[in-house]
């Protein structure tokens, strides 16, 4: 069999973040996609230091999409990095500071939240992540990739009106990971592509979010979870069971990848 790139989002495709694990048929699949001489690929709105969720099958994997797209490491080594300008920064902390929401920055080695309160609690639990420390000038220190937010769709749309270079995409219930408009996981998975002489006829490519639209484009297999927002089944070729259904490994056994 012709071998392929095999694209994982993280949250709500790999990981289960109801019952904050890899389920077990999952592992398994991934496991015989890597027997057959796959390649795995993550490709999340995590950076790299936030996978500590995935270091059970990190042997497996050769290659990470990171940042939503701008932090691209292929084989150990970073091919592709972009981070936000410091002007664009100021006027979007200044916007979100206006109407009062919680936002957060992350680069490729920290991160930073500007308030911690009850919601972020919740979600940060629910990512099995840990609490990033508070610090709302964060970007007058480090490099930026992406910043997020928790808001109301009415708030969303104040910003982007505000703030027109960026992107808002919707992650879980109130959050929204802000990037520069022109990047993605697609972009990203672009420059990888490139870097191992790959097409996207190459990649089958596994989500659930709005951030991975563009990535199911992109790749020449594009599976939806079950759990997947509307916006995305509507861009894939194939719907699966949710990801507590396994239904990484049932897209799988269906097209007889494994």
């Amino acid at each position: 069999m012709e071998k392929k790139l095999f694209l994982f989002d993280v949250d709500g495709t790999l990981f289960d973040n109801a019952n904050k694990c890899i389920r077990p048929l999952t592992v398994k699949a991934l496991k015989k996609l890597y027997e057959k001489g796959h390649e795995i690929v993550i490709a999340t709105g995590r950076a790299y230091f936030m996978l500590e969720a995935l270091d059970e099958i990190k042997p497996l994997i050769s290659h990470y999409i990171l940042i939503n797209g701008q932090h691209v490491i292929a084989n150990g080594k970073v091919i592709y990095e972009d981070t936000i300008s410091k002007e664009a920064l100021d006027n979007l902390v200044s916007s979100l500071r206006e109407l009062d929401i919680v936002y957060g920055f992350e680069g490729a080695h920290s991160e930073a939240i500007s308030a911690i309160n009850e919601e972020v609690k919740d979600t940060f639990e629910e990512l099995d992540l840990n609490l990033p420390p508070k610090n709302k000038d964060y970007h007058e220190e480090e490099k930026v990739h992406q910043m997020w937010c928790f808001c109301s769709p009415e708030q969303v749309k104040i910003l982007e009106a505000k703030n027109p270079e960026f992107a808002f995409l919707k992650w879980l219930s109130a959050g929204y990971d802000i990037i520069k408009k022109g990047q993605s996981k697609g972009k990203g998975l672009m420059k990888l592509l490139k870097h191992l002489n790959k097409t996207t006829d190459d990649v089958v490519a596994f989500g659930d979010g709005d951030n991975d639209i563009e990535m199911l484009e992109t790749a020449g297999l594009g599976i939806a979870m079950g759990n997947a927002t509307e916006d995305l089944k509507r861009v894939s070729d194939y719907i699966t069971k949710s990801v507590g259904e396994d239904g990484i490994y049932y897209a799988l056994k269906h097209f007889k990848y494994i």
